[in-house]
């Protein structure tokens, strides 16, 4: 009981730390394609269209 009880704990833990998870608002969001400096995206990263 106690060892059921130490992982409901540690997993109600580990879900406030990390918070929901994110995405973005939409795939035609205006940084969509580009690096986190704003610049557009090469070789594999690449968007396909």
């Amino acid at each position: 009981m106690k060892l059921s009880a130490f992982f409901a704990v540690l997993l109600v833990l580990t879900l406030v730390a990390c918070g929901k998870p994110t995405a973005p608002e939409s795939a035609m969001s205006e940084g969509y394609g580009t690096t986190h400096e704003g610049k557009p995206a090469e070789g594999r990263n690449e968007v396909q269209e």
